[in-house]
């Protein structure tokens, strides 16, 4: 009897421990990152980043489930990019917008549909940045905008990490349109404020 109760045991141990191994391991994704990019030295004291966007974190918003935000990865080319060098003023970035939200799609229910995979989700994101030169008073002496959208449909069935996947290259993609945006829009409105 003992015997039978050891050999319970383990089995159930081993049954566990099976369905533990079944979950596919969390993926890890790359920082995103601007670090490897000339920054732009500007003649300004301080650097503030100011963020406008409240996420109201329920659904269709999903930004607070995203591995990485849109505005976590504006706030981060901010820091990578903008370098204060001066001696008094400020560089403010605020970020206006960095929305993405979740759109069901109708997929087929019939029988046909069983055998075809659809495009059940679509996410919509957009990114609005103002990067903002302010005097000594924090009066604002220039300003340029920079804004992106991206939309991306995925197919029903996929994984929680494949998810993850697509929506850290949706928040990579709009901070890189901002860069694009922001390098050109600083040199042509900014550039006073460039060392």
């Amino acid at each position: 009897m003992r015997h039978l109760h050891l050999v319970v045991a383990v089995l159930a141990t081993l049954a566990v421990t099976a369905c533990q191994n079944t979950k596919p391991p969390m993926q890890t994704l790359p920082e995103i990152s601007f670090a490897n990019l000339r920054p732009f030295n500007l003649d300004v004291g301080q650097l503030e980043i100011v963020s406008e966007y409240v996420p109201p974190g329920r659904s269709p918003n999903i930004e607070h489930l995203m591995p990485v935000s849109p505005e976590a990865a504006a706030q981060r080319w901010a820091q990578d990019r903008l370098k204060p060098m001066g001696r008094d003023g400020y560089a403010r970035v605020v970020i206006r917008d960095a929305k993405v939200i979740e759109v069901p799609l109708a997929i087929d229910k019939g029988l046909t549909g069983a055998f075809k995979k659809e495009q059940e989700m679509r996410y919509d994101a957009t990114l609005d940045v103002a990067v903002q030169i302010l005097d000594a008073r924090h009066m604002v002496v220039g300003e340029t905008v920079a804004r992106s959208s991206r939309s991306r449909t995925v197919t029903e069935g996929i994984t929680l990490n494949e998810r993850d996947r697509v929506l850290y290259d949706i928040s990579e993609s709009l901070a890189k349109d901002i860069d694009e945006q922001m390098s050109q829009l600083i040199r042509n409105f900014l550039g006073r404020w460039v060392l």
